[in-house]
C-alpha cells in the first residue's frame, strides 16, 4: 500500500490510521463488453512482520451485507437501474495479496455511448454508503488498420506504421496495444504463441479531426529480440498480428497521471480518485480489437535474418530458412 494521503474529487483520507478499513472499489464501465464488474476491498496496513507474512482473506475483504447497484441517467432523470450479484468466476492472479476466492460483484450491462452513471455500494459492516460517477464515452471509430485481408502490416527497421482512428467524446486517454502471433516448435511440439507490446499513453488535445500514433519499425525489432529466447532447434512460423485500440475516460486520465513517476526524485503526488467515502477509482472505457492481420513479406523476412532477430529461429515468408540471407 501507498503511503500519506490518498485524495478523492471530494474527500481526502488517512488510509494508514490504525483499524479505520478504508474501502477501496475498483469499477471500469467497458462499452466492448455485455457484463461488467466491481471489485471491493478494504486497506490493509503492512507493518516489517507482515512483509513475511501475506494477510489472510478476512483482512482483505468486508463482510456482512453488501449492496452493489448502478444507476444510467439521461436527460437528468434515472432510465436504468442494475443490481450487482457476487461472484468469484474470474480466478485472481498471483501477488502478494493471495486469497481463498476472488469476489467481484457483477451485473449484465450493456454500456449506452455519452451517458451518466452513478454507481452505489452499501456496507452493513460499516453502515456506510459509497457513491461514484463517470460518464461513458462515444463511439470509437478506426480509420486504420482496417480489417481488410489484403492489408498487410510492415514494420521493420526504417519502416513505421501510423495508426489512426476518430477523436472519441468523453475520453481523456487513449493506447494502442500490438499482439503478435506466432507458432512455436520444439522437439516435434507446436504451440501458438503470443506477444504484446502496449505503446505509451496518448492524451492529445480536442482540436484535432483524428489521432493517430505512429510505431516503430526498429523498435519492434528490438522487443523480439528482449523479450524472446533463442533455443537450438526452435522454429517460429508468424501467424499475424492484432490490434487492440482503447480510449479512456477523463477520471482515467487522471488516475494514470497521477500514479506515473514524478519528475522529481522527492516528488510525492497523490493518487487520484473519485470514490465518495472510499479509495479507488469508477471509470469508462471504449475498445475496438482488429484482429487476423497479416505481416508484410518484408517485416517477416527481416524477423528471419535481420541483425537483432536472426537467431529466434523464425522462417520467413516463404517458410524457409536460408542461412545465407543475411539482411
Amino acid at each position: 500500500m501507498a503511503t500519506g494521503f490518498l485524495a478523492s474529487c471530494e474527500t481526502a483520507i488517512e488510509i494508514n490510521s490504525t483499524n479505520q478499513d478504508v474501502p477501496i472499489v475498483y469499477c471500469v464501465l467497458n462499452s466492448a463488453d455485455s457484463i461488467q464488474y466491481v471489485r471491493i476491498q478494504k486497506t490493509y496496513l503492512i507493518d516489517q512482520a507482515a512483509l513475511n507474512n501475506p494477510p489472510d482473506q478476512d483482512s482483505m475483504l468486508f463482510t456482512g451485507q453488501i449492496v452493489v447497484s448502478m444507476e444510467r441517467w439521461s436527460a437528468g432523470k434515472v432510465v436504468e437501474t442494475y443490481q450487482f450479484t457476487e461472484t468469484n468466476e474470474i480466478p485472481k492472479d498471483s501477488g502478494f495479496f493471495p486469497y481463498q476466492k476472488n469476489i467481484l460483484y457483477k451485473a449484465k450491462i450493456k454500456v449506452v455511448a455519452n451517458q451518466v452513471y452513478r454507481l452505489y455500494i452499501y456496507l452493513g459492516s460499516k453502515e456506510k454508503v459509497l457513491y461514484a460517477e463517470a460518464s461513458s464515452l462515444g463511439r470509437l471509430n478506426v480509420i486504420d488498420p482496417l480489417p481488410l485481408q489484403q492489408r498487410k502490416i510492415s514494420l521493420y527497421d526504417g519502416n513505421n506504421y501510423t495508426c489512426r482512428w476518430d477523436q472519441v467524446i468523453n475520453a481523456g486517454v487513449y493506447q494502442v496495444s500490438l499482439r503478435l502471433k506466432y507458432k512455436e516448435t520444439l522437439y516435434g511440439v507446436t504451440s501458438l504463441k503470443y506477444l504484446d507490446w502496449p505503446q505509451p499513453f496518448a492524451s492529445p488535445g480536442s482540436d484535432v479531426d483524428y489521432l493517430s500514433i505512429d510505431i516503430s519499425g526498429a523498435r519492434f525489432m528490438h522487443i523480439l529480440q528482449d523479450n524472446l529466447k533463442s533455443e537450438d532447434g526452435l522454429v517460429r512460423e508468424v501467424v499475424g498480428i492484432d490490434f487492440q485500440i482503447v480510449s479512456g475516460s477523463i477520471e482515467m486520465k487522471y488516475y494514470i497521471e497521477s500514479t506515473s513517476p514524478s519528475e522529481g526524485a522527492l516528488m510525492e503526488k497523490p493518487v487520484y480518485g473519485n470514490i465518495n467515502n472510499g479509495i479507488g477509482l469508477f471509470c469508462s472505457v471504449a475498445r475496438i480489437d482488429v484482429k487476423n492481420l497479416l505481416l508484410s513479406p518484408v517485416t517477416i523476412d527481416s524477423m528471419a535474418y535481420g541483425q537483432f532477430t536472426r537467431k529466434l529461429g523464425f522462417l520467413d515468408h516463404t517458410l524457409d530458412r536460408d542461412s545465407t540471407n543475411n539482411f
